[in-house]
C-alpha cells in the first residue's frame, strides 16, 4: 500500500477536502459556469420570491402528463427536486431525480447537458444523505453523459472529468484525484483550452496543500506553494483571472500558517480599486469534526465515544444559516433560519463562519452597499459503509461529517431595488 496507494486492497485515506467555498445555488450548477456581477443593494431587508413546492409538483405532473420533451422534463424535475431538498425532504428529492434519470438517461446522446445536470444534482443530494456509492457513480455518469454527447475534447467534458477528480478526493483517494487533474491539464493544453488547464492546475495545488495537512508533509506544502506562485507569475493567455484565484488560495494558506500580510495586500488592492462586486472569500477556518455532545468540556475521547453512540441517530439533521457579508468583508448577524433535528453539532459551523474574511465590497458613489445576504445549508450526516457487520443491514461510518451547500436564492430584492445574483 505504501508503494501503490491505489491498489484495490488498500483502504482509502480519510476524505480530503480541497474545495474552495463555491456558490452552488442550483443543485445542478456546473462549477465552471460564468459568474455575472451582482447589482448593489440599497437595503438590508430581503424579500425572497420563488415557486412553491405545490407549484413545482404541479408543473412536473403536467409536463409528464403531456409527455413533454426531455429538456422540459429535466428542467421541471430539477426545479421540484431542489424545492424538496430546500424543504428538507432529501429522500423524495433524490427519488424525483432518480425517476427523471430513468426517463431521460436514453436521451443523453441528444441532450447531454440537461441529462448530465440530473446526475450532478443527484450526486450532491447523495452527499448530504451519506450515500457515498451513489455520489461516486452519479459523478461518473455525469462525466460519461457529457463525453458521449459532446465528445472527449469539449471543455464541458473536461470540466466534468475534473469533477470526477474532486469526487475521488472527497472519498479519500487523493492520489487518484491528482492523476486525473494532471491528465485534464495536459489534454486541455493540447486542445488550447487555457481556462480548463488553469482550473485543473489550481486543483492540483489545492490538493497538495490538503495532502500536506493530512500527512503533515512539508514537501507537499512546498509543492503546492510552488504551483500557486507559478500560476501567479505566469497565468496562461486567456485565463488571467486564475492568477487572482491563486493569490487568494496562497493568502488562505499563509493565514493558516499565521501570516496575514498577503491577505492584507489583497484587501488593500481591492479597496483601492473600489471593492468587489460580489463576495470573494479570502480565508476561513475549516469546519471541524462534528461534536455530538452539548458538553463543551467533554474530553476528546469522550467526544469520540459519544459520536459513535449517536451516529445511528443521524438522519434529518440539517439547518439553513443566514448571514451578512458586510462592506468591510466581515461576516455579521449569523442566525439559524430553520432546520430539523438536534442542533448540538453546530458549534464548529458557527466558528467556521465567524472566521471568514472576504474582500471589501464595491461602493456606489458616497453610499456604501449594505452587504450581501447569503444562506447556506448544513447537513449532519455519516456515510453508509460498503462493508457489513455479518448481516444484510447497512451501517454508517462511526464518525459523522458536515456537508455544506450554498442555497442563496437566485433572485432577492429589497423594497427599493432588485438584485439578481447569478451565483
Amino acid at each position: 500500500c505504501r508503494v501503490v496507494p491505489q491498489h484495490r486492497n488498500c483502504p482509502p485515506m480519510k476524505p480530503i477536502l480541497i474545495f474552495p467555498l463555491e456558490s452552488l445555488t442550483l443543485l445542478a450548477a456546473a462549477p465552471a459556469a460564468a459568474i455575472a456581477a451582482d447589482d448593489d443593494q440599497a437595503t438590508r431587508e430581503i424579500v425572497v420570491t420563488g415557486r412553491s413546492l405545490k407549484d413545482t409538483a404541479e408543473v412536473l405532473a403536467a409536463c409528464l402528463a403531456r409527455a413533454c420533451p426531455p429538456g422540459q422534463d429535466v428542467a421541471a424535475s430539477l426545479a421540484h427536486a431542489e424545492n424538496l431538498f430546500i424543504g428538507g425532504d432529501y429522500g423524495n428529492a433524490r427519488a424525483t431525480l432518480l425517476r427523471a434519470v430513468g426517463r431521460n438517461r436514453k436521451h443523453g446522446k441528444t441532450h447531454p447537458v440537461p441529462v448530465s445536470d440530473l446526475f450532478r444534482a443527484n450526486s450532491r443530494i447523495a452527499q448530504h444523505m451519506g450515500e457515498a456509492k451513489s455520489f461516486q457513480t452519479s459523478v461518473l455518469d455525469m462525466r460519461d453523459t457529457l463525453k458521449k454527447g459532446l465528445g472527449n475534447d469539449d471543455p464541458r467534458t473536461l470540466v466534468g472529468q475534473i469533477e470526477v477528480g474532486d469526487s475521488r478526493a472527497k472519498l479519500g483517494f487523493p492520489f487518484e484525484a491528482e492523476r486525473i487533474y494532471h491528465d485534464v491539464e495536459k489534454r486541455a493544453m493540447a486542445l488550447n483550452q487555457p481556462r480548463v488547464a488553469m482550473y485543473a492546475r489550481l486543483r492540483i495545488a489545492l490538493l497538495k496543500y490538503a495532502i500536506a495537512e493530512d500527512r503533515d508533509s512539508v514537501a507537499d506544502k512546498k509543492a503546492g506553494r510552488a504551483l500557486l506562485e507559478e500560476i501567479i507569475r505566469n497565468p496562461l493567455p486567456g485565463a488571467p483571472e486564475f492568477g487572482l484565484a491563486a493569490r487568494v488560495m496562497l493568502a488562505r494558506a499563509d493565514r493558516a500558517d499565521g501570516r496575514t500580510d498577503s491577505t492584507a495586500d489583497i484587501v488593500r488592492e481591492f479597496a483601492a480599486a473600489g471593492g468587489a462586486v460580489r463576495p470573494v472569500l479570502l480565508f476561513s477556518e475549516p469546519v471541524a469534526r462534528a461534536e455530538m455532545s452539548g458538553d463543551a468540556g467533554a474530553g476528546q475521547n469522550g467526544s469520540v465515544t459519544l459520536q459513535r453512540m449517536t451516529v445511528s441517530d443521524i438522519g434529518d439533521q440539517w439547518v439553513d444559516i443566514g448571514f451578512w457579508v458586510n462592506p468591510d468583508g466581515r461576516v455579521a448577524e449569523i442566525e439559524v433560519l430553520r432546520g430539523k433535528g438536534s442542533r448540538n453539532w453546530l458549534k464548529p459551523v458557527f466558528a467556521h463562519l465567524n472566521s471568514r474574511v472576504y474582500v471589501p465590497l464595491k461602493k456606489d458613489g458616497n453610499d456604501g452597499v449594505p452587504g450581501f445576504y447569503l444562506i447556506e445549508r448544513y447537513t449532519l450526516t455519516a456515510r453508509w459503509m460498503d462493508d457489513t457487520t455479518g448481516t444484510r443491514m447497512r451501517r454508517r461510518d462511526p464518525v459523522p461529517t458536515i456537508e455544506r451547500l450554498d442555497i442563496t436564492p437566485d433572485d432577492y430584492s429589497g423594497p427599493t431595488n432588485a438584485a439578481t445574483a447569478a451565483r
